[in-house]
């Protein structure tokens, strides 16, 4: 494992978001080459690269990601969120396997509602991490926390984003499923789960309250400022 015999986080996050792109061209190409696959296909290549050319550019810059400075060292907790991560990217990926499998040929009013909801997703990941990115950038803000934009309404809009897109996803599949297929639910509802509740939010609360939570401004940002959804979480 490059993570742990390097220790280096650089090819995590990358490998994460790639391995996405990879299997849905694996897929694409399998499967019956019609509009709507070719769509599917590029939701998720787009959403891949966006993510995973950002967090690259990311990590070279910070050299290290604080998130992994406990399980870095050790080779069974970094194996365990590899496995982690592995797993993921399969259930994540269940309704587009199960899409590409048995594609409809006409783009249906539900799929284009679905990239609706992708495109309002893609959106707000993208310009929730360009501003957080462009304030860190600034030598004034050293030492101090991003609270405009989109994270004036938010605490973690990129993940708002990221949950939107993979919701857009399950439901441009949702056109040829049938009973057994509706299973494949589980790809958002796993995605809110990891981010909401364990390599995601947590962690970044964690890393946030050591570096600001003495700081009277971020307890009132904290206290005042919903975390993905405004007046409900």
């Amino acid at each position: 494992m490059f993570g742990w015999f390097k220790q280096s986080d650089k090819l995590t996050d990358l490998i994460y978001s790639l391995s996405f792109f990879v299997v849905a061209i694996f897929l694409y190409f399998q499967s019956s080459n019609t509009i709507t696959t070719f769509i599917l296909t590029i939701l998720i290549c787009l959403w891949a690269v966006r993510l995973g050319g950002y967090l690259f550019w990311r990590i070279n810059k910070m050299k290290k990601d604080t998130r992994f400075d406990e399980r870095r060292p050790n080779f069974s907790s970094l194996l365990n969120f590899w496995l982690l991560q592995t797993g993921s990217i399969l259930v994540i990926l269940i309704p587009a396997i199960i899409f590409y499998g048995k594609p409809n040929a006409e783009i249906q009013l539900a799929q284009i509602i679905a990239i609706a909801i992708w495109l309002l997703g893609f959106l707000l990941e993208s310009i929730a991490d360009f501003q957080k990115s462009n304030f860190k950038s600034k030598p004034e803000n050293k030492g101090k926390f991003v609270q405009s934009g989109l994270w004036s309404i938010v605490r973690y809009p990129n993940y708002l984003g990221e949950i939107l897109c993979w919701i857009g996803v399950f439901l441009f599949c949702t056109p040829v499923f049938i009973s057994g297929n509706w299973i494949s639910i589980i790809s958002p509802i796993w995605i809110i789960i990891l981010l909401v509740f364990i390599s995601g939010i947590p962690l970044l609360e964690k890393s946030s309250k050591e570096k600001y939570g003495k700081m009277k401004a971020f307890q009132q940002y904290v206290e005042t400022t919903s975390k993905l959804i405004p007046g409900v979480y």
